[in-house]
């Protein structure tokens, strides 16, 4: 059975938002005035192969449903100047062994079919585990994404933008080989990408040249004066050398006075000092005073260096902060040596301090190399580091993966087994129909058929032609006229066509036009668009009792029945058949429950169709009413608002028998708004000869003619009326 249909593209339906029909029940009516769209959907279900329809479609799709469609096209293919209709072979009880054998076929392929739709369903349910574990996958794996948004490594997942994308992506990367964690490569991505294609300048290792006077032997020598004078022994004895030559260099007070005692110096006592002090020890002094100065200014300047950025990096500082100290210690020993000459000191050497400081310095080198290096070819290495960080979340992913085909492999191998029983049973479903079409082939005829068209052709009371059959290879029926042979359907008003033509597909609904054919009948589809087209208003009654006897009863006749129609009372005929007593199923409105499906159709710009419920079925009087609300909302063109208002007056004006005073009001309104005086006057009844009556009223505004329209019933005093039919 068809659910849904979806309309789009063709004929008076948008090319761009699709019209959805549905869901459709077993038997289905869709109500519309002509040039809605309703023969569209006819001629989709009759021919829905041709490439006008492309864009549409049926749900549930299946390339093997037969679909019977009765319209113009019907007739015109069947019926046409002389040209004979195919036999339609109905069953007789002829031959008894082959009629029960067709009634156990027939019997044992509903069986078939109860079993096919059992393995179809285990299929689908089948299928849509492995979509639902198709999605949890789907959703996992973008969890994994997640965390990366926004990061450094969101890069690595430019054009994958879906989940989609990104379980193909996933799913064609190798796991990492190597050991690499994201957390590493999200440094190197941020490095890389905050710095600019500058380089990173080098770091230059540190020298310390003055380490070659840290062994100086100078340092460890005690300087003292000579021994020429009679007052060296006792200055040696005493330790007192460096204590009498600081004094040398303090200013004399008197010179006859000792400059720390004040007492009376001997006589020749400056000369004897000045024997001690000679210029060898002088030399020493100086020698010592420039070893100070050259280590003083290499250890400022080492230190000025290692102030400045470059050496600013953590990894130097401890081995910055070792040198430095070792530095100054020396700095001290030199200046304590040059406070007191002949003290021994021992320098400390900064050459391992240096080498250490330098053994840091070039592993940080080594980073800079390695930096300046991706910045040489940067986009180069943005790409490896996005080839690993795949291969990591590949990794990542293993356990989601794995879980996925484990379940996918036994969910689709349930899946190969509802195909393959699904596939035998059609195999038993075609030798059961084999055994239909040979059991049809020995109890068929046509003559059934004839008799039937020809009852219905005396009941409907057309008289003055038949049909008869045609005797040959494959039996054909004719119209004939006792007189006329030939040429016969000419002759016949467009109503005896439409009812000759409609009794005939009656018959192609319920027969066979191969005798050997092998489909049940009741699993087809009838469309019937509408029956009643140039038919006089007494057969109405007679074509929907047709329908109902022929085509809906009994519920197993057929599997579904499509009926299309623009006559509002076949339309509630139709409906009050279904709902007669003694059907049943019925709900409470009296409805077939779950058997009956509404729909209307309009049309605006394009056509709309919506569902329907029993109490929106109106009269004529209430569809004009209703034209002119689907044309305020759009869903109508505007252009048959004034032929609605002209019917609704007419029909409602003559039952109250207040004629005269809509006369009144419509003369009273003309003349107090000149603008729709056109409009006024078209919708007088009394006005229609009028010579000056004019129906083109240019662009039509639905809300301002509505508004006119209003102030008819408000001049009447029947606005009440009015209100409520406006809802």
């Amino acid at each position: 059975m068809i659910e849904n249909l979806l309309i789009r593209g063709v004929s008076s339906y948008s090319p761009n938002a699709p019209t959805l029909i549905g869901p459709l029940k077993r038997v289905s009516m869709l109500y519309g005035q002509n040039g809605t769209g309703k023969s569209t959907i006819g001629n989709y279900l009759q021919t829905p192969g041709e490439a006008c329809y492309q864009s549409c479609s049926m749900a549930p799709a299946d390339p093997e449903r037969e679909i019977l469609v009765y319209n113009h096209a019907f007739m015109e293919m069947n019926f046409h100047e002389d040209v004979a209709q195919p036999g339609v072979f109905t069953l007789n009880a002829g031959n008894i062994e082959a009629e029960n054998a067709l009634n156990a076929a027939q019997a044992a392929i509903k069986l078939l079919s109860t079993q096919q739709e059992e393995e179809m369903a285990k299929g689908k349910s089948s299928k849509a585990a492995r979509d639902a574990e198709m999605q949890a996958l789907k959703d996992g794996l973008w969890k994994l994404k997640t965390p990366f948004d926004g990061s450094p490594l969101a890069y690595c997942f430019q054009g994958v933008n879906t989940k989609d994308r990104l379980l193909e992506r996933i799913q064609a990367t190798p796991e990492a080989p190597e050991a690499v964690t994201n957390a590493e490569l999200m440094a190197e991505a941020t490095e890389l990408q905050a710095a600019t294609d500058a380089q990173l300048p080098s770091i230059s290792l540190v020298g310390f040249p003055s380490s070659e006077l840290e062994p100086n032997p100078i340092f460890r020598e005690i300087i003292t004066g000579t021994d020429n004078s009679y007052l060296a022994g006792l200055i040696h004895a005493l330790g007192h050398s460096d204590w009498v030559q600081h004094a040398l260099s303090l200013p004399p007070i008197d010179g006859d006075l000792c400059p720390f005692c004040q007492q009376p110096l001997p006589e020749g006592f400056h000369g004897e000092i000045a024997k001690i002090f000679d210029k060898t020890y002088e030399q020493r002094i100086r020698d010592l005073t420039n070893l100070q100065r050259r280590y003083a200014g290499a250890v400022e300047q080492t230190q000025q260096r290692l102030s400045s950025p470059s050496y600013q990096k953590p990894s130097f500082q401890l081995a910055i902060a070792n040198l430095t100290a070792a530095l100054q210690r020396n700095v001290q020993a030199i200046e304590k040596k040059m406070a007191s000459p002949s003290i021994v000191v021992e320098l400390e050497s900064s050459v391992g301090l240096v080498e250490a400081l330098n053994e840091c310095i070039a592993v940080e080198q080594e980073k800079i190399d390695a930096f300046n290096l991706k910045v040489k070819n940067k986009q180069v290495h943005l790409a490896q580091i996005k080839d690993r960080f795949w291969g990591v979340l590949r990794t990542s992913a293993g356990a989601l993966l794995g879980h996925y085909a484990q379940v996918d492999q036994e969910l689709a191998q349930a899946q190969q087994n509802a195909r393959d029983a699904i596939e035998a049973l059609r195999v038993k479903a075609r030798a059961e129909r084999e055994i239909i079409a040979q059991s049809r082939a020995a109890i068929t005829n046509i003559d059934q058929s004839v008799d039937s068209i020809n009852h219905w052709l005396r009941i409907l009371g057309l008289k003055g032609f038949e049909l008869t059959k045609e005797e040959g290879d494959v039996p054909q029926y004719r119209l004939q006229r006792p007189e006329q042979r030939a040429g016969v359907f000419k002759t016949l008003s467009e109503g005896e066509k439409t009812l000759i033509s409609f009794l005939y597909f009656l018959e192609v609904c319920n027969g066979e036009l191969n005798a050997t054919a092998g489909k049940l009948i009741s699993d087809r589809i009838i469309v019937i668009d509408d029956p009643i087209s140039s038919l006089s208003h007494n057969y109405v009654y007679d074509i929907a009792s047709l329908i109902k006897r022929h085509v809906i009863s009994p519920n197993t006749r057929f599997q579904q029945v499509i009926i299309l129609t623009h006559n509002l009372f076949f339309f509630h005929e139709m409906v009050k058949l279904m709902n007669e007593d003694g059907g049943r199923g019925r709900g409470n409105d009296g409805q077939q429950e779950g058997q009956l499906a509404l729909f209307r159709i309009t049309k605006s710009e394009y056509s709309a169709v919506v569902a329907m419920q029993p109490k929106e079925i109106q009269n004529d009087y209430q569809s004009f009413w209703q034209a002119i609300k689907d044309a305020l909302n759009g869903r109508t063109s505007a252009t048959v608002i004034p032929n609605m208002m002209r019917n609704i007056l007419e029909y409602y004006f003559t039952f109250v028998h207040r004629q005269d005073r809509l006369a009144k009001a419509l003369e009273d309104l003309s003349d107090e708004d000149p603008q729709f005086r056109s409009l006024y006057r078209y919708i007088n009844r009394e006005s229609h000869a009028d010579a000056v009556n004019i129906t083109d009223f240019g662009e039509i505004d639905p809300a301002v003619y509505v508004e006119r329209f209003r102030q008819v019933f408000v001049r009447t005093e029947f606005q009440e009326h009015y209100d409520k039919m406006m809802g």
